[in-house]
């Protein structure tokens, strides 16, 4: 083969080489978008006394994720929320039950950082905390089929509204920046009328109540995507921005 022929030919060859790897790299890029579905995201905007300007002490902005892996599917939850002082970075990650698998959540308050990191399994949750004091370690006993919901965090009360949806429920509650364990009620109230935006849609109502008889209001769609937290012994109301997609 003269000089000219073995030219095109390896520059023939290099072009059959790059489309198959641009077309298996297509293909790989458009398997993994097929591995996860989003189950919900958006934002909250998180008021205090009222819906005025004024009230609004903060924001908060989520995903919920369903992938696939060889373990079978799960459930991943992230969010950024941002106060005045205080800044949360959670992210959990569930079995198809919702069922908590492994859960983070870094809090930023000025220049302090708290980081604390948290698994289930054997009936416990095992937690290790690291702040400006050092790390240390916490280890609890926990019910079966317990869920978590942290602090002033809100797309996670869609796991509860998941366990509840057509009934009522009684469900043991991981806290984990609180190191306890409660157990809550949720009832499946009406459908009324919710405010989101500019448009007003009906929703499921949900009641839910701790232990010291306070109360938690839940407005979710037929999906049980949450629309409207409210905290009533706080005052608090997270209610969404715009209308899941």
């Amino acid at each position: 083969m003269n000089t000219t022929l073995r030219r095109e030919y390896h520059i023939s060859d290099m072009r059959s080489l790059s489309t198959a790897i641009a077309l298996s790299l297509a293909l790989t890029s458009a398997a993994a978008a097929a591995q996860v579905t989003t189950v919900d995201e958006g934002a909250f905007t998180i008021t205090r006394g009222g819906t005025k300007p004024t009230d609004r002490i903060g924001q908060e902005s989520f995903t919920i994720r369903r992938t696939k892996g060889p373990g079978g599917d799960v459930v991943v939850a992230n969010a950024t929320v941002t106060f005045d002082t205080e800044h949360l970075a959670p992210a959990l990650r569930t079995d198809t039950s919702f069922s908590p698998l492994a859960y983070q959540v870094e809090v930023r308050t000025g220049t302090d950082v708290e980081r604390l990191r948290g698994r289930i399994g054997g009936g416990r949750f095992s937690a290790q905390l690291k702040n400006a004091k050092g790390e240390s370690s916490k280890e609890y006993i926990v019910s079966d089929g317990a869920l978590i919901l942290d602090d002033d965090i809100f797309h996670q009360y869609y796991f509860l509204v998941q366990r509840a949806r057509g009934g009522s429920a009684t469900i043991p509650v991981v806290i984990p920046r609180r190191n306890t364990q409660e157990t809550m009620r949720i009832q499946t109230g009406a459908n009324e009328q919710v405010r989101v935006g500019t448009t007003s849609v009906e929703a499921r109502h949900y009641t839910i109540q701790e232990p010291t008889g306070a109360t938690r209001q839940v407005w979710a769609d037929a999906q049980g995507r949450i629309l409207k937290v409210q905290l009533d012994a706080s005052g608090i109301t997270a209610t969404r921005d715009e209308l899941p997609r």
